[in-house]
């Protein structure tokens, strides 16, 4: 009876923690991509971990937060599954401006008050000397994790392939260092 009881605490405690579970295999995939990871902040169930983006020539940061909407206990794991919001942020950093870079802020800032964001749509955010790609996605956690190198195979897809889109976007608010 013990180990049935024990059995269950087990099951329970890895529906809870799927969400732990998957920022780790997110440090992990984006760590072989080149990405260092220098902040964490984590709640109930949303995470939220910052990636420093050494070796890329656009993109200064890499923000990744995962807010897991379902699946936490037994009844919404079996009808919905582990449901959660993955939102990637890609940050441009330019240490100098110049009064062009002020009305193509402004212009940016003028058509984000007339727009809504859309699940899987890249916006755009300018904040002193950053620029900012927002990009939100749905994803199933069960998808990737407990799935060994298949699983990671499929978040570096997924993350390689949106990182791209947010830094395609991006290149453009780049400025060449001096």
């Amino acid at each position: 009876m013990f180990d049935l009881l024990t059995k269950f605490n087990h099951k329970a405690e890895i529906r809870e923690s799927k969400d732990e579970l998957l920022v780790g295999e997110l440090v992990r995939a984006m760590s072989r991509t080149g990405y260092t990871a220098i902040r964490f902040q984590a709640n109930d169930d949303l995470q939220i971990v910052k990636f420093r983006a050494l070796r890329d020539p656009v993109l200064t940061n890499v923000y990744v937060r995962l807010d897991r909407k379902t699946g936490t206990g037994v009844v919404s794991a079996a009808l919905l599954g582990s449901k959660a919001t993955l939102t990637i942020t890609a940050e441009v950093k330019n240490y100098l401006s110049d009064p062009d870079d002020l009305v193509t802020m402004f212009k940016t800032d003028l058509a984000n008050l007339f727009r809504l964001p859309v699940l899987g749509g890249i916006r755009l955010n300018h904040e002193l000397n950053s620029v900012f790609a927002t990009m939100a996605l749905l994803i199933d956690i069960d998808d990737y994790v407990l799935k060994g190198e298949i699983g990671t195979h499929y978040l570096l897809q997924l993350l390689g392939a949106r990182i791209g889109e947010l830094r395609t976007r991006l290149e453009p608010y780049k400025k060449p260092t001096r």
